[in-house]
């Protein structure tokens, strides 16, 4: 079983707005993931006060870990199942994108972006993966997982983190 968790638990400083509301929300994202050939998706919200700006299964982010390098090992170890990464900011994101990561990558696998810029967010991370739990940061954690080009998909798998990255992708800015 393959199970999506959309991270969206962030504050969106750089942004300047919550993520997970822009451009159809976690919702688009859910809808997406829906057809894929994953089994479940829960939202992981962050603190439990935005537990109920989500529909679905919605986890909040344990009160004892702090970051995402601790946080994504504390799923891997809840769900005991092949997990895929999704960031709320996964605008681009498609279905294809995602069955075609797990596809290419059974082993795992870390996508790149059109600069060729490794994707940790998006990453496929099978049950059993070997990760770096001492990594002080997520692209330390998963270093070790391989990197996996689909020429076809790195709009896909594009991060916007500032209004300029919006710009860049000529989206026109827009909350759900």
């Amino acid at each position: 079983m393959t199970v999506a968790v959309v991270l969206a638990g962030g504050e969106s400083r750089r942004m300047g707005e919550d993520k997970a509301a822009m451009f159809g929300g976690v919702g688009r994202l859910q809808a997406c993931l829906a057809q894929t050939s994953v089994s479940k998706t829960i939202v992981l919200c962050g603190k439990p006060h935005r537990q109920s700006l989500f529909s679905g299964e919605v986890w909040h982010d344990p009160p004892h870990l702090e970051g995402l390098h601790r946080i994504v090992p504390w799923v891997l170890d809840a769900l005991d199942d092949d997990v895929v990464l999704i960031p709320c900011d996964g605008f681009l994101l498609t279905a294809q994108a995602v069955d075609d990561l797990m596809l290419a990558a059974p082993e795992g696998g870390v996508p790149v972006d059109e600069a060729g810029q490794r994707q940790p967010l998006f990453a496929y991370l099978p049950k059993g993966v070997n990760l770096d739990r001492s990594a002080h940061r997520v692209e330390a954690l998963l270093a070790g997982v391989p990197t996996v080009e689909l020429n076809a998909h790195r709009a896909a798998f594009s991060n916007f983190n500032k209004p300029e990255d919006l710009a860049r992708h000529e989206l026109q800015h827009r909350s759900s």
